[in-house]
Order: C-alpha cells, then sequence, then structure tokens
C-alpha cells in the first residue's frame, strides 16, 4: 500500500535502512562529547545513536514547514537554540523532508560548537531507492533527494574538515532481511563533517618606543666606571 510522503519515513523500507544506517553511525560518533546532541530526524520512531561520551539528545522531527518531538516551531524560522550549543548534530533525512534545504544546513551549522561533528544521512539519488520514494510519495510531496557532494561542497566552504561520503544499507528497498552496513551500491548515504575550531591568532611583539636617556641622569661614579674600563 503506497505511503504519502508524510509516512512514508515511518514505513517498514525506510526502518530497515535506518537500521543499517545506526549500525555505522554508533561506532563512528563514539567518540563525540558535549552536554547536548541534536537529532534532527525525518521518522520519530528510529532513536538517535548512543554515544557514551555525550550527555543527551534533543529529537526533532523535520517535516516540510513543521517541527515537532521535543520542540515544536516552524521550520521555516531559525532553530531556537544559542549559537554553539550542541556538541553533535545529526541530520537524519532531514535535508530530505524540510521545505529549505540551506536554511536548514545553516541552522545546523550555527548551533553547532567548534569542534563538534556534523553527521548527514539521506537516500542516494542514483539506484533503485529513487523509483520506490517517488511511487509512495505520490499521494503528498516528494521527498528531495540531493547528491551527497552538494552537501561535501558547500561544507568545504563553511571550513569544516570532511571524511569521504559513505554508501549504506541495501541496494533496494526492503522491508526485513540481513542486515547491511557500507556496500557500493547502498541506498543511502552518510557523510561526516568536524567544524573547525578558530584558528588562534599568533601575538607579534609590538615595538615601543624607548625615549633616550638624558644628558646627566646617570650618577657620577658610573661615568668614572665607564671611563676607567675604557681604559
Amino acid at each position: 500500500m503506497p505511503h504519502p510522503a508524510s509516512d512514508i519515513y515511518d514505513s517498514p523500507q525506510i526502518g530497515k535502512l535506518l537500521a543499517d544506517e545506526a549500525r555505522v553511525l554508533g561506532p563512528l560518533l563514539t567518540r563525540c562529547t558535549g552536554e547536548h546532541g541534536l537529532h534532527l530526524t525525518a521518522a520519530l520512531q528510529a532513536p538517535a545513536p548512543a554515544i557514551p561520551l555525550l550527555g543527551h539528545w534533543a529529537t526533532v522531527r523535520v517535516a516540510g514547514a513543521a517541527l515537532g518531538g521535543d520542540v515544536k516551531a516552524s521550520g521555516l524560522e531559525r532553530l531556537p537554540f544559542v549559537d554553539d550549543a550542541f556538541g553533535v548534530v545529526l541530520l537524519r533525512h532531514a535535508l530530505e523532508t524540510t521545505s529549505r534545504q540551506d536554511n536548514l544546513l545553516d541552522e545546523a551549522i550555527r548551533i553547532l560548537a567548534p569542534g563538534g561533528m556534523l553527521a548527514i544521512t539521506g537516500i542516494h539519488p542514483v539506484g533503485l531507492w529513487s523509483p520506490w520514494v517517488a511511487r509512495h510519495s505520490s499521494r503528498g510531496p516528494r521527498p528531495r533527494l540531493t547528491w551527497p557532494w552538494w552537501w561535501s561542497q558547500r561544507l568545504v566552504r563553511d571550513d569544516f574538515e570532511l571524511s569521504m561520503p559513505r554508501r549504506l544499507g541495501s541496494p533496494w528497498p526492503r522491508a526485513s532481511g540481513s542486515p547491511f552496513a557500507e556496500t557500493v551500491l547502498g541506498g543511502g548515504y552518510l557523510l561526516l563533517a568536524r567544524k573547525k575550531r578558530p584558528t588562534a591568532l599568533p601575538l607579534r611583539p609590538r615595538p615601543v618606543a624607548v625615549p633616550a636617556p638624558m644628558s646627566g641622569t646617570f650618577a657620577s661614579g658610573a661615568r668614572r666606571n665607564a671611563r676607567q674600563n675604557l681604559s
């Protein structure tokens, strides 16, 4: 039975893909630290990965122009968080479902702390998943599948350190079966990027003019000693 766009991320096929993603995400994020992590997701039934050194996650579901979950707000406005608030920001298929992709990525960058990790997952636009998404999204807005290199180029411009994008999950939509991790033709992709810390400016000595001593400021004994040494 076809799922409308609002429910496609609750389908068994997407659920299987999310489970395959989790198997790859957990080990890669295990060293991330911070008091807070933000999980921006298209599917609330898929929990954020457990990270031992992270305090706790806030989870926000992204669906078109609306945000739900731990925060209910408009997806057309700034996220209601201060700058540099999160040690990890995970965009889990969120860029496919938001009404403003660039705006959401801008906000993820803004609220990510320097040295923090940004993770982006999505359905790869090339492969057997793309026609499946189109067919099952016929009753509503179609998710916008985007090439991972597009986000890579954008993050390089924003001074992030990137790892190579990974293809993962089953090459075709499936509701069950053996788990998949990284595969060359995987239906999903994962992009990891670390926000660089501000570069410390080197301290340079600042020349200061020192006035020369005026005549008669030295003690007379010092002058005699100087003359004696010269002789």
